[in-house]
């Protein structure tokens, strides 16, 4: 379990530290001395590399190439590194020649779902605005190609539990687009070019830590066992991403700045998500996987549900604060130049008021859900997705007219449903209780609503201000005195305050 802890940690340290440079990164853009409709239009055409990067880089190779990594005997694993990386290589160059020459294509696709889900057109199809949404297409698309290189790098330094580099290797992304964006503010050209060159640093960054990796344009018999782990893993992973694509479509017949406003609100979110969620989940996954590879299912149960208290007690908090202190939370990270617009803060503000109601549910899948991959029933993993899949879209089409508000609180009953089937199948496979599940849940919900309530209410008394440095003082006593009554009902509660 030490050895859990620590990479847990030190996941945690490189999540925090890159996450807060994507804070700073999007504050940055957000800013930037271009019309809010342009911002919007960057978001729509780096929306196709983020969709594809769950199926072909993080959400996919991260996760199903280590235990085929882990199987093999470590020359056997390293020759199987360089011919995956050569077949990698070759389906990114393919799917990068068909972005660019099909650019207006998936603009015009893109936008369809547009004109499908409001009877206003959107913003994007001017034409002036339409035809940098297709320049800005093509220069993202570059981006998938490395950043499913800095994926198998990292697989590769994971799958010994070296998590060091790998932690700390989305920091030379943020860099790089913060830079290239600093030294061209005005250029619709260095804003697409930005998420580009910081992915290809992302991937450079890795290679010295795998010393002498080449690339070997050969077949391995490993590729059966990958391929076939990639393909339901690459659904279950991208749900959010394609989910995402349908929302980006029914958000762009939305004003000018919904789709900037979205994108900030959804930062915040996944910021809390990967720094108390995913990076555990990420580093117990090895250790998860030996166990109940290896026949002790009982230990494996044990270390779930030691894992799943404690991150429930952080993400019950966070979720609390994120939709009690949203206004101030906005305004403290964006509110930096008149650059940012009533408009952008409005729809900010809303998203991410509703993402807090999800936080929770989609925090604790993270984990659950490398708990059927941990036992091999990836068909159960991958059927409870599509049902959630199907709720959360459904949620977005029904409420596509209601506001952002209401249109993202389709996340939070989609996740809170996973959430009971995913606990109530994993149960069959004696990977969980129910029972120990709800408690948890429970316990945690009792702590988070009073600590929100008595944060927002302190908060308020300050009023909202506009300017991003008149925020610190309600978010700070706000937010204190929403920890000092959650870790009081908590300790009244019994509930796991430290890992131990």
């Amino acid at each position: 379990m030490s050895r859990i802890i620590r990479n847990t940690f030190l996941v945690m340290a490189g999540t925090l530290s890159s996450r807060l440079l994507g804070l700073v990164r999007q504050t940055i853009l957000t800013n930037l001395p271009l019309p809010d409709i342009l911002k919007d239009a960057f978001w729509v055409a780096y929306r196709i590399p983020n969709l594809l990067r769950e199926l072909l880089a993080e959400g996919a190779i991260q996760n199903a190439l280590i235990p085929v990594l882990t199987s093999l005997p470590p020359e056997e694993a390293r020759v199987f590194a360089r011919r995956f990386g050569a077949f990698l290589l070759g389906v990114n160059l393919v799917i990068l020649g068909l972005g660019i020459v099909f650019a207006p294509q998936i603009a015009s696709a893109l936008l369809w779902l547009s004109d499908l889900s409001l009877s206003q057109p959107s913003p994007l199809r001017d034409p002036a605005v339409f035809e940098q949404l297709v320049l800005m297409i093509r220069l993202v698309m570059p981006f998938l190609l490395s950043i499913s290189m800095a994926s198998l790098f990292s697989s590769m330094l994971q799958s010994g539990e070296r998590f060091g580099i790998t932690s700390f290797s989305p920091i030379a992304f943020n860099i790089g687009s913060v830079v290239v964006m600093l030294l061209f503010p005005s250029s619709v050209v260095a804003l697409g070019l930005s998420v580009t060159v910081g992915g290809a640093l992302q991937a450079l960054v890795q290679l010295p830590a795998l010393k002498g990796y080449g690339l070997e344009f050969r077949w391995h018999p490993a590729f059966r066992e990958a391929l076939w782990r990639i393909g339901p893993f690459a659904f279950t992973t991208s749900v959010r991403q394609f989910l995402n694509l349908v929302l980006l479509g029914i958000l762009a017949a939305y004003p000018s700045a919904a789709v900037t406003g979205f994108q900030n609100g959804e930062l915040i979110f996944t910021t809390a998500l990967g720094l108390l969620a995913v990076s555990p989940a990420m580093a117990a996954f090895p250790r998860l996987s030996a166990l109940a590879g290896g026949g002790d299912v009982s230990a494996a149960r044990e270390l779930l549900r030691r894992i799943m208290a404690r991150l429930a007690v952080p993400l019950a908090f966070a979720a609390a604060m994120m939709v009690a202190l949203a206004p101030w939370m906005v305004g403290t990270l964006y509110a930096i130049t008149d650059n940012f617009s009533d408009a952008n803060r409005a729809f900010t503000t809303q998203t991410v008021m509703a993402l807090g109601f999800a936080l929770l549910p989609w925090g604790l899948n993270q984990l659950v859900l490398r708990g059927f991959y941990a036992v091999g029933q990836v068909g159960q993993a991958v059927s409870v997705t599509v049902m959630v899949a199907l709720l959360n879209t459904f949620g977005y089409w029904l409420f596509r007219e209601q506001g952002l508000f209401v249109l993202n609180l389709a996340t939070a009953l989609a996740g809170w449903v996973g959430l009971a089937i995913y606990a109530r199948r994993l149960q069959r496979f004696h990977m969980v209780a129910q029972t120990e599940v709800w408690r948890v849940v429970g316990k945690v919900v009792l702590a988070a609503v009073p600590a929100g309530w008595a944060a927002y209410t302190v908060a308020i008394q300050f009023g909202i201000p506009t300017f991003f440095l008149q925020n610190l003082l309600p978010l700070f006593a706000g937010g204190l005195t929403g920890l000092a009554i959650f870790a009081g009902l908590a300790y009244a509660l019994r509930l796991p305050l430290k890992l131990r």
